[in-house]
């Protein structure tokens, strides 16, 4: 087994998906990881799949759209494990017409994706500054670089994680703290499964092998696959005059 670059290591939305690939492939290389998830029973499952392997797994049974909660779990949790790495990977996504979109549609989006994200990076950040190390982790996506259609509340998620991702690496560039923006494109994953149009989607199995190696080297930002990525950044340098009327689309 290789030297692990982390000690231990706290995923979220590990039941499933980015979360749970990522921390079968760090729990491979030695790494201690705490899996957290709503899901016990699938949490359960992922952890048994570790261990059976030969790697330590625990899990944590929360759900990150209590952000109150989910900051002071961490939070016990770091006090107890020193948490090395700490990935806010849990996400939602929906789909709605702009015309039609209510607050409803958009209130768990922002409570996962924005409350619960920001309270799990917060519930590290005091334990990281005091040792002087440690790696916070976002997984924003390829749709943070502008806004999609019918796709308001999730786009807008996204760029908020980016840049709160990016102003935490400013203050804490002289702490020992790393921070890595994740960015994919679509992957092969429960959330996409019933997506019908998925350009230039990868597996998940890949995608964490992108994602432990960008932030090993820690990388700023990790924005993948290249074709997504270079999509994003031209959508990203589009004057609105040329990119609004490119991507409108009729009512739904």
């Amino acid at each position: 087994m290789s030297d692990p670059s982390f000690s231990t290591a706290l995923i979220t939305g590990a039941s499933s998906g980015i979360g749970a690939a990522l921390a079968k492939l760090l729990a491979a290389e030695g790494t201690e990881v705490v899996l957290v998830a709503r899901r016990e029973q699938a949490l359960r499952e992922q952890a048994e799949a570790i261990t059976s392997a030969g790697g330590k797994a625990r899990i944590e049974v929360l759900d990150v759209s209590d952000p109150e909660r989910t900051e002071a779990r961490i939070r016990e949790l770091d006090e107890a494990l020193g948490l090395e790495l700490v990935v806010a990977n849990a996400g939602v996504g929906n789909s709605r017409w702009g015309g039609k979109l209510a607050w409803n549609d958009c209130r768990k989006v922002i409570a996962v994706n924005v409350c619960g994200a920001v309270a799990t990076l917060t519930g590290a950040i005091p334990g990281m500054v005091a040792r002087g190390r440690g790696h916070l982790v976002g997984v924003s996506s390829i749709a943070q670089y502008r806004g999609l259609p019918s796709s308001a509340s999730y786009c807008a998620s996204k760029a908020f994680l980016s840049t709160f991702l990016e102003s935490l690496r400013v203050d804490l560039h002289a702490t020992g703290v790393a921070v890595t923006d994740v960015r994919p494109g679509f992957v092969d994953t429960p959330m996409t499964e019933d997506m019908k149009s998925k350009p230039f989607s990868i597996e998940v199995d890949k995608a964490a092998r992108i994602i432990a190696r960008g932030v090993r080297s820690r990388r700023k930002v990790v924005a993948f696959p290249a074709p997504m990525k270079m999509i994003g950044h031209m959508l990203q340098l589009m004057p609105k005059n040329i990119y609004e009327p490119a991507v409108r689309r009729g009512k739904k």
